[in-house]
């Protein structure tokens, strides 16, 4: 596993709309520190969280207008990078391409998407997670910082046949392990499916739909690399219907590189069904966070273990494990692909 490697071209999730306010806002991507701000407008800037001056941290700075000062000797910068003002020397031109990098950046879908590369940043690239704001959806949103490489929460999501053992209390029910999970790969698009037949509901189905007698189960998971995971879950009385026809709830994934060993991991769950109903929306919002802590625990605790091996052997993969090992698949070609057009560019 290339854990110190990451892809440059693409789009990653850098926060939640909600946190970005009135004042910068750090966050590590892919090992390099951003500040994020906002301008007057309420457009979102991005730039690297180095002042060219001195290198001191701009998010330890403040917003003026629409820019941002640093916190050492006020120089400013606007939403491109490019310097406006140096204030010890007013009287004297700004040097000649004096600034900082600036990295594109899209608000959509309540989240903030960044482009990491020097080119090529198309927004029909970012996935349409519409139904965190769409109208007929309703939306809770959570974020779990986690001490572990990005690919291994990437693993957790494609193969849930962990929620026996993981979730005991949220999303473990029966006949998981007794139904192989199938495993489709279309170009760069890992689908992973299981559906469960006349098993008795987990808790998570008593919770918020009401079911306590036999269900019929699906779990549906879609990967985008590097770190876009559509998990579609659905539960019905059993023989109610042979395919899913509206699902229980949605979870969308971001799971952003901050270094080879922790993950910025933002999730939205989204449902249509019984959208005004807020109850409901805090069961959802309290049962994830709850199973979510449970993944973050035993992730942290596998990258620590992972981190000690000094044995050398690889992990090694079942047959639940089949759509994270064609993901990372997907991860490495990329990388590969990169590396190659990097070394062409020397």
């Amino acid at each position: 596993m290339a854990t110190g490697e990451f892809l440059r071209n693409q789009w990653y999730v850098a926060a939640t709309s909600a946190e970005i306010g009135t004042t910068p806002f750090r966050r590590i991507i892919c090992d390099e520190a951003i500040v994020l701000f906002r301008r007057r407008d309420g457009s979102i800037a991005a730039l690297e969280d180095r002042c060219p001056h001195r290198k001191a941290p701009l998010s330890l700075g403040e917003i003026v207008g629409d820019e941002i000062q640093c916190g050492y000797h006020g120089v400013r910068l606007d939403g491109s990078g490019r310097c406006t003002l140096v204030p010890s020397q007013k009287d004297l031109p700004i040097p000649r391409n004096f600034g900082a990098r600036s990295f594109p950046v899209i608000e959509i879908h309540a989240l903030v998407f960044l482009w990491m590369g020097e080119a090529g940043a198309d927004p029909a690239l970012i996935p349409d997670w519409s139904t965190n704001t769409a109208p007929g959806w309703a939306a809770v949103h959570g974020y779990h910082y986690v001490k572990a490489n990005y690919q291994l929460v990437v693993d957790n999501l494609l193969d849930l046949s962990h929620v026996t053992y993981t979730h005991k209390t949220t999303l473990a029910g029966p006949g998981v392990d007794d139904v192989p999970m199938e495993v489709f790969v279309e170009d760069e698009v890992v689908k992973t499916q299981r559906i469960i037949r006349n098993v008795d509901p987990a808790p998570i189905h008593r919770a918020t739909k009401g079911l306590n007698g036999k269900i019929d189960r699906w779990q549906l998971s879609e990967f985008r690399a590097p770190i876009y995971i559509l998990v579609t879950l659905g539960a019905e009385p059993a023989g109610t219907t042979e395919a899913l026809q509206v699902p229980s709830h949605l979870v969308l994934n971001s799971a952003t590189p901050e270094t080879a060993t922790t993950t910025h991991y933002f999730w939205s769950v989204t449902r249509c069904i019984k959208t005004d109903d807020l109850e409901l929306s805090r069961k959802f919002l309290e049962i994830t966070y709850t199973a979510f802590d449970e993944d973050a625990a035993i992730l942290e605790a596998q990258q620590n273990s992972m981190d000690r091996d000094r044995s050398g052997a690889p992990l090694v993969n079942f047959r639940g494990d089949r759509g994270g090992a064609a993901a990372r698949r997907i991860i490495a070609t990329k990388l590969d692909e990169q590396a190659r057009l990097a070394a062409a560019a020397e």
